[in-house]
């Protein structure tokens, strides 16, 4: 088995994302069968020989090869839904779309920060904190919440979002700073955060609209997003 099929699988792997097209569609109430799935996998390719495999396609096909695309590709797929978010003309469901945002942003934050510093996990590169990778996590919850969004409306988005997704993972690997198991387990924990915010954000819409207290106003910049929240006791 050369190098080229074994990364060949690798991506096969990492493309299985796209299977909640149909999953959403036929049976909603499956959704975790895909984060599931990834994380499983993530887990499984922890092993000290797909590392080894890993290891031997950099040197030998990627050895030296380094961009920064990844840093501004993780945040794409959420800037085309923020965008989409922003102009939508329904005061309420544009406070619905920011506020699942919100919310899912800070879930999968918490989780891929919390475990970095807990497991300690090596870089490829040498680095520090490697397990999860926070850039494929924030990827694949802007793929997934704009596919929830309004994937139905404009279908293409779902593809768009996914394939920026795949490549922020498939760049990381290649920049050699993410193991195999980093970038599906990222992903894994991105989609659940965006699924985890679809069914928070209704329980807590209700006391919010009680008090008619929470505002968010989005900020966006060249380089970055950002958003101002008020709650008035």
């Amino acid at each position: 088995m050369n190098n080229w099929f074994k990364f060949g699988l690798i991506f096969c792997l990492l493309i299985l994302q796209q299977t909640n097209i149909i999953g959403q569609e036929t049976n909603p109430k499956k959704w975790w069968v895909l984060p599931v799935s990834l994380i499983g996998l993530g887990i499984a390719s922890s092993s000290q020989e797909i590392k080894n495999v890993q290891s031997e396609v950099y040197q030998n096909s990627f050895n030296g090869f380094h961009t920064s695309v990844d840093n501004f590709l993780q945040y794409s797929p959420t800037l085309i839904n923020i965008g989409l978010s922003v102009t939508h003309p329904i005061p309420e469901a544009r406070n619905a779309k920011i506020g699942r945002f919100v919310l899912g942003t800070l879930s999968y934050t918490l989780i891929v920060q919390g475990l970095k510093r807990s497991l300690l996990v090596t870089r490829p590169n040498g680095g520090e904190f490697s397990f999860p990778s926070g850039h494929t996590a924030t990827a694949f919850f802007g793929a997934h919440l704009l596919a929830k969004e309004v994937g139905k409306e404009k279908p293409f988005l779902i593809y768009l979002g996914y394939g920026l997704a795949s490549s922020t993972a498939l760049i990381r690997m290649a920049n050699n700073e993410h193991w195999l198991a980093d970038v599906l387990v990222g992903a894994g924990i991105g989609i659940s955060a965006a699924e985890f915010s679809y069914y928070l954000y209704p329980k807590l819409k209700t006391k919010w609209k009680e008090k008619n207290a929470f505002k968010i106003n989005p900020i966006l910049g060249n380089q970055y997003y950002a958003l101002q929240m008020s709650y008035s006791l």
